[in-house]
């Protein structure tokens, strides 16, 4: 699986016990830095220096990780979900694409996809919750993570 992270957007990571998560970054990670206890996760940069692997030590894991590389510095929100977890992921920088396809279409929002961001639309008067941001008419986000709307996992 590809992430296609735009610029300064949190990425929901989800984990789970007995699985290895692997972040595979473009270029070397230079450091991280976990906001929960050194308990809660094994996290061991590897030998290429361009890979992080992340193995939950408990259930119930809520925080968050910035990784930060040669090229950018990306943020996760690193959830506990042993029904979705993510196992291999390739993080690539994302960028707002114009020339993008209706994936989903609902009462309340369009979701378009493009070559590495994604676009949701709102159809509602009132202000719609997507990835905790509040959008009015539309508003982009990155390609391959988690879309969450309303507080509903509608894509990945």
């Amino acid at each position: 699986m590809t992430f296609y992270i735009l610029m300064n957007h949190i990425t929901n990571l989800f984990v789970s016990l007995g699985l290895l998560t692997t972040l595979s970054f473009d270029s070397e990670v230079t450091s991280y830095l976990y906001g929960g206890s050194k308990e809660d996760l094994f996290i061991k940069v590897t030998n290429n220096h361009k890979t992080i692997a992340i193995k939950p030590m408990s259930e119930g894991i809520n925080s968050n990780l910035l990784v930060i590389t040669k090229n950018r510095k990306y943020y996760f929100d690193v959830k506990y979900n042993k029904n979705k977890p993510h196992q291999f992921i390739e993080v690539k920088q994302g960028q707002i694409n114009h020339g993008m396809k209706k994936v989903i279409s609902k009462k309340s929002f369009d979701l378009l996809e493009g070559t590495s961001s994604v676009m949701v639309i709102n159809k509602k008067r009132k202000r719609l919750s997507v990835n905790k941001k509040k959008i009015k008419k539309k508003g982009h986000f990155s390609k391959g993570v988690p879309i969450f709307i309303e507080g509903k996992r509608v894509l990945n």
